[in-house]
């Protein structure tokens, strides 16, 4: 490029002491034989000393492009290594739903076979023993086991329903189906729950409210499990612009939000984000973890047709 810009300026020089030579050509205009030759050199001295000017206009103008160019490729390249970047990332999170997805579904599978089938399997021996049994006495106590199994198993299976969605939610709402849940998690555990769970003005829609509630789920048992925290905090309320705020704060270790994200923390974004909404943590290591999330009370148009 350098070697371009000395030509250039020698072309430009050129042209410049050309046309101060063709600036003498009027005063020795008689000079010029009347010669068709000597008329073309004249021409192409004109020509020459016009397209040095036009260079000379030019230069700058093309040095700029030069840098601009240089700064796209740049961003491009930068934009690129962030999208591959990206896809890497989005590839790994599919994988490992999947796999979870899996998990969850071989843990149901394994409840209801081995748990739940077992149970309704001693009901039935327990009925048949009942049917034969001659003895008033052992009768009732084989009915009264009968009993106690289908107690015990209908606790089995609702806890196993509300894990894939609690009843609450469809029936009392997301403010209800909160202070359940917040009080299932932590009803033994020596770690101080807090809640301000505020009546919304409005029900959201039934895909943010599931949001919402996975969201609030994940992050109370994040709290609970990892952070090692002595006080958790969960905060439901209108933020004033036509939407719902959650927070979930605990006083724990923290961690630093630039490090490897777990697994969890992409879901809950995706979650956000699949209903319109966002998500944040605040975070850093030694001053405890706050989840932030906003939610629309109804979901984007072309957020709804694709869930729908």
């Amino acid at each position: 490029m350098a070697g371009l810009q000395r030509t250039t300026y020698g072309v430009v020089a050129a042209g410049g002491a050309l046309i101060l030579l063709c600036g003498l050509l009027p005063w020795t205009w008689r000079a010029i034989p009347a010669h068709p030759l000597a008329w073309s050199v004249t021409s192409v001295i004109l020509v020459a000393a016009y397209m040095a000017l036009a260079l000379l206009l030019l230069l700058p103008r093309l040095a700029r492009v030069r840098v601009l160019a240089a700064r796209d490729v740049s961003e491009l390249e930068t934009s690129r290594k962030a999208l591959e970047t990206g896809n890497r990332e989005l590839q790994a999170m599919a994988g490992r739903l999947f796999s979870v997805q899996e998990d969850e579904r071989r843990a149901i599978s394994r409840d209801l076979h081995d748990d739940i089938g077992q149970a309704v399997t001693a009901i039935k021996l327990a009925a048949h023993a009942a049917m034969d049994e001659d003895d008033a006495q052992r009768r009732r106590e084989d009915l009264e086991q009968i009993v106690e199994l289908v107690d015990s198993t209908v606790v089995r299976l609702r806890n196993l329903s509300m894990l894939l969605r609690p009843p609450q939610l469809d029936a009392l709402g997301l403010e209800a189906a909160l202070r359940w849940q917040a009080g299932q998690l932590f009803r033994s555990s020596p770690v101080e729950l807090l809640m301000d769970v505020e009546d919304l003005p409005q029900r959201p829609h039934n895909e943010v409210e599931q949001a919402c509630f996975r969201i609030a789920q994940e992050s109370l048992t994040n709290a609970l499990r990892h952070a090692l925290a002595s006080q958790v905090r969960l905060c439901l309320e209108d933020d004033g612009g036509g939407r719902l705020r959650l927070r979930v704060t605990d006083d724990g270790e923290g961690f630093d939000p630039d490090g490897p994200r777990g697994l969890g923390l992409v879901v809950m974004r995706e979650r956000a984000q699949s209903v319109g909404g966002w998500l944040r943590i605040h975070t850093a290591p030694g001053e405890g973890t706050q989840v932030e999330l906003h939610l629309p009370y109804r979901m984007p148009q072309a957020a709804a047709c694709q869930g729908a």
